[in-house]
């Protein structure tokens, strides 16, 4: 933790930064996809004009793959705007569950550019809890990212969210690379965010599986 027990404001800008450079580099693959669609369309309408016959079938499929984009773009600004927004209060009720999800949804491109797959397994209902729902998403994001850096290729990254009685739990796992159990350090940044939900955090590092295990109290 650090000296003062919250959050930086530098690690708070980061994850923003983080974040907003993800999901722009993925909006500008969207933006790429639907470019070379809409360039598609021009080159069948320019064929038509000098006398080709229309290619309705892949004027169709040119359609259909760019509305595909729309959705795919809409979906992750809707994601952005859901995280951007739990900076609105410090301190409100939230459901846990809808905050897991969509932060997974947002760290996928980052698990995928390190090699490995992202699954998650949450409950079917809403798991409320009450604290800075901010935090919560960094507690999240930190932990996908400790257990990321310990795993070997190609092996998922586990996010598991229960409610036992009065508390949640979520567990970060994955295992561990080269055969061998890595240090187990939590970052600064986690403990402190981990803080302000009023949470604890455990860690298991057994048969080269590491997990962290988070602790919350159910509202």
């Amino acid at each position: 933790m650090n000296q003062e027990g919250h959050r930086r404001p530098e690690d708070s800008l980061a994850f923003c930064g983080t974040i907003g450079a993800d999901v722009s580099h993925d909006l500008r693959n969207v933006l790429s996809v639907i470019g070379e669609y809409a360039g598609l369309v021009d080159d069948l309408l320019g064929l038509a004009e000098n006398g080709k016959p229309v290619d309705y079938a892949r004027l169709r499929k040119a359609a259909a793959n760019i509305a595909r984009q729309v959705s795919k773009g809409t979906e992750m600004m809707e994601r952005f705007s859901r995280f951007a927004h739990a900076a609105d209060e410090p301190t409100t009720s939230f459901d846990l569950t809808a905050l897991v999800e969509n932060m997974a949804a947002l760290v996928q491109r980052r698990v995928t550019l390190a090699g490995c797959r992202l699954q998650t397994e949450l409950p079917g209902k809403a798991v409320p809890v009450r604290g800075n729902p901010f935090a919560m998403q960094q507690v999240v994001f930190c932990s996908i990212q400790r257990v990321l850096e310990s795993l070997q290729k190609g092996e998922p990254v586990r996010v598991k969210l229960t409610s036992q009685g009065p508390t949640a739990v979520i567990c970060v796992s994955g295992a561990a690379a080269g055969g061998s159990e890595p240090s187990v350090r939590i970052p600064n940044q986690l403990s402190a965010a981990l803080d302000e939900c009023q949470g604890s955090i455990r860690t298991s590092l057994a048969n080269g599986i590491l997990s962290l295990i988070l602790t919350i109290p159910i509202q």
